[in-house]
């Protein structure tokens, strides 16, 4: 499962409910499209491409009755309708759909080597979040999945999260099994209230912008003490700058700092050199562990030529597609390590996991997000 989701700073855990609209900040009417459930409705996002469709274009009212009716064809589905509101700034859609109400008999979480006692604690903070005999609603099903998201993060882990969500229809009951699958360690990223104590100040948004392509962003990242998320300090501030100043790979850096009051923001400039690749290593994850040798294509860098993103996310780009396959979903986690001798070894990480499956009366679906993207950003 792919959370356009999962790297956040602020969770809002209020309503989930699916909407398709543009910012409402807007100096003319748009149409924005939202689509809102009640009940069990079964978590196939296929199901409701047509509504996506419509969003940002003109308003049909004879494509709009045509999307329901498709809508309402597929099973589990009992009734919807669909209206247009015109508002100050923009035009509305809204698709309101119902299921029948499901009683959950069993929420499964495999999670390896993660302690399943503080996910416990932390589902218990969110009466949304799916537990056995609460309701089946995809909005309690997504903070589940931001919930275990959240936690695994804390622990440094990087990862993606597949789900099996059994529908019965019939016996008005249902279930739900979630899978993490761990890829390469990462940065632990600390949890926010209403999870953990509170920052007296909170580093709420760090920019890289200001960083050249040969840059090695990720790598300056992960030796700050400054994090996305953590708690300002004007000292780690400071011994963050003192620490840039040293790479000598560096040719220019800077950290400012911005806000007032209970946020601040950071922005980071960078200029350096260029940095020759040592070596480039390949490793799977989830369904690729150990399986990955023979099967890479040749990549757009090399050993021997100057490190860059640019280089790098155009090799992860094409490690994705070499090893997407029918049933499953892959990720690329890109790493470089700059070495005494000023060198970078970089290191991708390549992590298949099955799709999302959704069984509605024992019939067999597809509950994966679409994919949008050619690259997971890290």
């Amino acid at each position: 499962m792919r959370f356009g989701y999962v790297s956040w700073c602020l969770v809002a855990a209020g309503s989930l409910s699916i909407t398709l609209s543009s910012a409402i900040a807007q100096s003319k009417p748009e149409l924005g499209v939202s689509v809102v459930k009640r009940g069990s409705v079964p978590p196939i996002p296929d199901w409701f491409d047509c509504a996506r469709k419509l969003n940002e274009k003109p308003y049909d009212k004879i494509q709009a009755q045509a999307c329901l009716q498709l809508i309402l064809s597929h099973p589990g589905i009992e009734k919807g309708k669909v209206s247009f509101h015109r508002y100050k700034f923009r035009d509305v859609l809204y698709f309101r759909v119902k299921s029948p109400s499901l009683a959950l008999t069993d929420v499964d979480f495999d999670v390896a080597h993660a302690d399943t006692t503080p996910l416990q604690d932390l589902l218990a903070i969110n009466r949304e979040a799916l537990h056995s005999g609460a309701i089946y609603t995809e909005t309690g099903d997504r903070l589940t999945i931001a919930i275990l998201d959240m936690l695994l993060r804390s622990q440094g882990e990087r990862f993606e999260i597949s789900r099996t969500v059994q529908l019965d229809y019939k016996q008005k009951v249902a279930e739900v099994a979630y899978k993490a699958w761990d890829g390469p360690s990462g940065n632990p990223v600390p949890l926010l209230p209403p999870y953990a104590e509170p920052c007296k100040i909170l580093n709420s948004n760090f920019n890289w912008t200001d960083a050249d392509d040969l840059s090695p962003v990720s790598y300056v990242e992960r030796q700050m003490k400054t994090k996305w998320c953590g708690c300002f300090s004007e000292r780690d501030m400071q011994d963050d700058l003192a620490m840039l100043k040293g790479m000598k790979f560096l040719t220019e850096a800077n950290v400012s700092v911005e806000g007032s009051g209970k946020m601040r923001s950071v922005s980071v400039r960078l200029r350096s050199r260029p940095i020759p690749v040592a070596s480039i290593s390949v490793k799977g994850y989830g369904l690729l562990e150990g399986r990955v040798e023979g099967e890479i294509p040749p990549l757009p860098v090399r050993e021997g030529d100057s490190y860059s993103r640019s280089a790098s996310s155009a090799a992860a780009r094409l490690l994705k597609k070499a090893f997407m396959q029918e049933g499953r979903q892959v990720r690329v986690f890109t790493d470089v390590e700059i070495t005494a001798a000023g060198k970078a070894n970089l290191e991708f990480g390549v992590l298949a996991y099955p799709d999302d499956l959704v069984y509605i009366d024992g019939a067999k679906f597809d509950g994966s997000l679409p994919d949008q993207s050619d690259l997971n950003p890290d």
